[in-house]
């Protein structure tokens, strides 16, 4: 599976090589295994071709920020590549791999804010953690912990919000 995006402005396709027993991606003519750590928050720690990296993360719309060894990059799927099964709207969150519900962090009702926490996920033995791509209610969420999940499923759903006079 290839996957256009781009990083920091600069157009990439990264394809998928192999998902068992590890991850490894070819970004490019590179190779990269890849291995996550356990971590908690926006931290995560990653192990590349044996090489152990820590960092941070943080989603805003349709960007992941990713501060990495004292650098800031900014990750995006372009536009135009259309929004697949899978893919997250303003009104929802859909799950873009199967998967475990790890955790749940919001309730029905509640206000969250862009970076905010909503679920903790395991897909092929990786541990995300899914937050708000914008502030918004949350109007329902149709998973709980400890419960599976396919592509595709609708994990969370926000309030539409009302027009303004």
């Amino acid at each position: 599976m290839t996957a256009r995006l781009q990083l920091n402005g600069t157009d990439h396709s990264a394809e998928i090589i192999a998902r068992r027993p590890g991850l490894v991606l070819r970004i490019g003519a590179v190779e990269y295994a890849i291995e996550e750590e356990p971590a908690t928050g926006a931290e995560f720690a990653l192990n590349i071709n044996g090489v152990r990296h820590r960092g941070w993360r943080c989603r805003v719309h349709d960007t992941l920020y990713v501060r990495l060894e004292g650098r800031t990059y900014a990750l995006r799927v372009p536009s135009g590549t259309g929004t697949a099964e899978g893919a997250e709207t303003q009104d929802e969150v859909r799950a873009s791999m199967p998967g475990v519900v790890v955790a749940v962090h919001c309730n029905a009702g509640q206000a969250v804010e862009t970076g905010d926490r909503l679920l903790t996920l395991e897909s092929m033995k990786l541990q995300m953690t899914v937050v708000a791509s914008h502030a918004a209610r949350v109007a329902a969420i149709h998973v709980s912990a400890e419960s599976t999940f396919e592509r595709g499923a609708l994990l969370v759903s926000f309030e539409r919000e009302s027009p303004k006079p």
